[in-house]
């Protein structure tokens, strides 16, 4: 009788507790659905919030998302990852129509979401993977006193080094991108593909976070892949240098840009933890 009574009493707790995972669809002004995921919700009282945000013509299962959301959780933060508009997630689907610009709103219409529930706090942690990347670092510019934590994962400088990069590693393919207009690109599991416009690369060229390097406030990690042909980790030193302190940077070894290989991952994984774990230090680390 008693055992009965202690898995009565055990069954009502459980039942009492905000699930661990919340996943919705959300309307934004412009009409369309993005799909949005908040996990370590039992992790609210601890006041960290993060919003990772994946890049090009991906989701939010995207492997660099992944290691980045389990070092968060990890840490103890509340983690919104979401599936960006004119992606190959659950959102409404068109990648030809991708620009920075689509990704920044997505992320403002998915920070304005969260504002409203009750796991919110600020200030809060922005990560973002290549495309994604780019757009936290304009959020974070743009608004200061909301983010205290900024991480770049091969994060796209700009467009016209992003341009410069692919023509330097990839000659005859974005030769041929560039004058047919577009390409088919199909996933590395083949189970989806989706037309890339160079347009996004040409509407990319309207930023350039070199520019603004100086008056960012948050404390920021940079990560670069030692052979990615997409984002030079050149390019990626290149910020940093403009950085102002505290500020980080991890080269990740015999890593492509999208961090593929487990030990790519578990690399990420250990960069953003101890990231995570830094307090305004008064030594800088380089």
């Amino acid at each position: 009788m008693r055992k009965a009574s202690l898995l009565l009493v055990f069954l009502l707790w459980c039942c009492s507790q905000p699930p661990a995972v919340k996943e919705t669809s959300i309307t934004t002004p412009q009409n369309e659905t993005l799909f949005v995921t908040a996990e370590g919700l039992g992790n609210a009282g601890s006041h960290k919030l993060a919003f990772i945000q994946h890049g090009l013509a991906s989701n939010q299962q995207h492997q660099a998302v992944l290691a980045a959301k389990k070092a968060f959780l990890a840490n103890g933060y509340v983690v919104v990852t979401f599936d960006s508009r004119h992606s190959l997630g659950k959102s409404s689907r068109d990648v030809e129509n991708t620009r920075i610009s689509t990704f920044a709103e997505d992320l403002s219409n998915v920070i304005n979401w969260a504002a409203e529930q009750d796991f919110y706090s600020e200030p809060f942690a922005l990560a973002g993977h290549s495309l994604g990347g780019a757009s936290v670092w304009s959020y974070a510019l743009q608004n200061p006193q909301k983010v205290d934590r900024l991480i770049g994962i091969a994060p796209v400088v700009s467009g016209d080094l992003w341009e410069r990069s692919c023509f330097k590693n990839m000659p005859e393919f974005c030769q041929k991108w560039k004058s047919d207009g577009a390409y088919v690109y199909q996933t590395p599991d083949g189970k989806d593909k989706a037309l890339i416009s160079y347009k996004t690369l040409d509407d990319a060229k309207n930023f350039n976070a070199l520019n603004d390097a100086e008056h960012l406030k948050a404390i920021t990690l940079l990560v670069a892949a030692d052979n990615d042909s997409v984002v030079s980790p050149q390019d990626v030193r290149k910020l940093y240098d403009r950085l102002p302190h505290p500020k980080y940077i991890a080269i990740i070894n015999d890593s492509e840009h999208n961090f593929v290989s487990d030990k790519n991952q578990n690399e990420l994984f250990d960069a953003v933890g101890a990231f995570l774990k830094q307090q305004k230090p008064s030594v800088p680390q380089d």
